[in-house]
């Protein structure tokens, strides 16, 4: 089907197009999107193995197949190296699959400063940025979050979007509890955001932080179904 490239030339944008076609195709047969990424791979050009990481913009109708595919497609793409991989995951929100074969590529004590500098260049490219980005990149970070990490995700506890909030209050609250005050201001600054209220409310119980020193407007503010206690933890009614 595809010996139309002759061997050592590098392919053109329109033949690397019309893999990607056959690639993102969530319909039909597996056979045609699998040919796909093996021509991608094997090509092995900057151009066609980012072509190659398309195939994580869709999700075929089986979803069995679906799953098997992409765990193929991350070999692939662990063996070339993570260039292609950095560049996607700049542009892409579909960052699960990229950053489960960058872990496998990168040590954990490089993964992580790498998704943090892919982070704060999405976040400062334009204010137009779609927030599932910048969301997913911090959810990708789950589990790695030192308290420096932490430090630069504090600049999302403001975001516009209360899913980028959240994702970065979840990931911020694996430094510990030196991160408490940064979450308790962020909750006094959510008065317009109930989830970004209830979130806070829930790490606040889940990881039995006081609220010394913000008791008055937290005790004020607390959403339904929570209080607190004498000592100034936060618990679910």
């Amino acid at each position: 089907m595809f010996d139309f490239l002759k061997r050592g030339s590098a392919p053109s944008q329109k033949q690397i197009e019309k893999l990607v076609k056959r690639l993102t195709e969530p319909g039909g047969e597996n056979a045609p999107r699998i040919e796909a990424a093996e021509k991608l791979a094997e090509w092995g050009t900057p151009e066609s193995l980012y072509a190659l990481l398309k195939r994580f913009t869709i999700s075929s109708n089986v979803i069995t197949q679906d799953i098997d595919e992409k765990r193929m497609v991350v070999r692939m793409l662990v063996e070339k190296g993570n260039e292609p991989i950095l560049r996607f995951l700049s542009s892409h929100h579909n960052v699960e699959w990229p950053v489960q074969a960058l872990s496998e590529i990168l040590p954990h004590q490089e993964l992580v400063p790498k998704l943090v500098e892919i982070l704060e260049k999405v976040a400062a490219a334009s204010e137009f940025t779609p927030p599932e980005h910048k969301a997913d990149l911090i959810r990708a970070m789950r589990g790695h979050v030192t308290p420096e990490i932490a430090n630069v995700l504090r600049q999302f506890l403001a975001d516009d979007d209360d899913d980028v909030r959240i994702s970065a209050i979840e990931a911020i609250s694996e430094a510990g509890e030196q991160v408490r005050e940064p979450l308790l201001e962020a909750f006094l600054a959510a008065n317009d955001r109930p989830r970004i209220r209830i979130r806070i409310a829930e790490m606040l119980a889940d990881r039995e932080w006081p609220v010394k020193g913000f008791r008055p407007k937290i005790e004020e503010t607390l959403p339904e179904g929570f209080h607190l206690t004498a000592k100034g933890f936060v618990r679910r009614k």
